[in-house]
């Protein structure tokens, strides 16, 4: 176990290669973070930035490779953090995909954009949990103002029945993880961390430009309103921001009911995880 350079905070960041998650990695490194950062290349093209966010202050860096596509890699980048340190401050669950335009299942039998999206971080934010309790951390969910607009049957997450489109797709995987936020600080047990699921805002991302015809801000501005939800002081309690304010979410998201059935069929799909 490496516990060395403790006084700094330790962040583990997820979609770190590209888009806005490179420029959080960015923001994080010059503001001292120590930083376990993953994408899905290996390792050996990362060494650009890696140096990049040495350069730029990181306390120490650490690069980890993970294909949310199987479930059983997420698992296993949850063992690689432990290995590497024994406690985070902040989980910043940022990976992400747009919706491909046709449906698709993972191996693990599910619908891939919800598996990329959502039950891939769900997965690696309870694998974490001790790490995140050590500390009283804080886990932050990239959302999307999209989750507003769509609604999501539980009892059908992996779209066999819901028509599918993939703006649909990504909305539905948006809208679940703003309620596992909420459900996180009313359920997990104590000592409870913190957490909060936010819009970084309309971003110039490929992501956005593979389902939308909107120009979008630049990825840096997206980045700014993820590290302040992620270093801010105090507590979110599990609140939805619209880029740097609280904001009301889907209804949903707010109905208790509604988040134990969400959190009941997650763990069920996520029980086949090896």
């Amino acid at each position: 176990m490496n516990s060395s350079s403790t006084a700094r905070p330790t962040v583990v960041l997820t979609g770190a290669t590209s888009g806005i998650g490179e420029h959080v990695a960015h923001l994080l490194a010059a503001d001292g973070a120590r930083l376990i950062v993953h994408g899905p290349q290996p390792p050996e093209s990362q060494s650009s930035l890696l140096d990049r966010l040495t350069q730029l202050g990181a306390g120490e860096v650490h690069y980890l490779q993970a294909d949310f596509d199987q479930l059983a890699a997420a698992g296993r980048l949850a063992g690689h953090i432990t290995d590497i340190t024994d406690r985070v401050h902040v989980l910043v669950n940022n990976a992400g995909r747009p919706g491909p335009p046709t449906r698709q299942l993972t191996g693990d039998g599910n619908e891939r954009t919800l598996q990329t999206n959502y039950l891939a971080p769900v997965l690696l934010t309870a694998r974490l949990t001790p790490l995140l309790r050590t500390t009283r951390g804080r886990v932050v969910h990239v959302s999307s103002a999209t989750h507003l607009t769509t609604s999501l049957d539980v009892d059908d997450l992996n779209m066999q029945r819901t028509p599918y489109s993939s703006a649909g797709a990504y909305s539905r995987s948006k809208l679940a993880l703003v309620a596992h936020a909420r459900w996180l600080t009313e359920q997990a047990p104590e000592p409870r961390f913190d957490a909060v699921s936010v819009h970084p805002g309309v971003i110039r991302t490929p992501l956005l430009h593979a389902m939308f015809t909107l120009e979008g801000d630049p990825p840096s501005r997206g980045a700014r309103h993820v590290v302040q939800a992620a270093l801010a002081t105090g507590t979110w309690n599990g609140q939805y921001l619209d880029e740097d304010t609280p904001a009301q979410p889907n209804p949903a998201a707010l109905d208790a009911e509604w988040r134990n059935r969400l959190m009941r069929h997650t763990f069920r799909l996520l029980s086949h995880d090896p």
